[in-house]
């Protein structure tokens, strides 16, 4: 059971960091992409990094709980929040 607390530790902690870089890029340069000229991938850079903080403190409140499957429900959002970002993403430069 603790390799799966270390795990989910390290898998929020990757969380917020995305959601760190995503909000401080949000109003320059993200990739190849010019955000300071485009109004939709600044929202959806903006969104996609509070989604993902929130996430993360579900995440570190559903740690505490003894039941392991409960974790499944931070990987589930995360990867799903993150899968949708590309999808937009790649969506938008088209």
């Amino acid at each position: 059971m603790l390799y799966i607390r270390i795990f989910m530790v390290i898998f929020i902690a990757c969380l917020l960091l995305t959601a760190w870089y995503l909000w401080h890029r949000r109003n320059g340069a993200f990739l190849v992409f010019d955000v300071s000229s485009s109004p939709e991938l600044h929202s959806l850079m903006t969104i996609c990094s509070w989604t993902l903080l929130a996430i993360s403190v579900l995440g570190i409140v559903l740690l505490f709980f003894d039941n392991k499957y409960l974790n499944l429900i931070t990987l589930f959002l995360g990867s799903a929040t993150i899968f949708i970002f590309a999808l937009l993403l790649s969506q938008n430069n088209q």
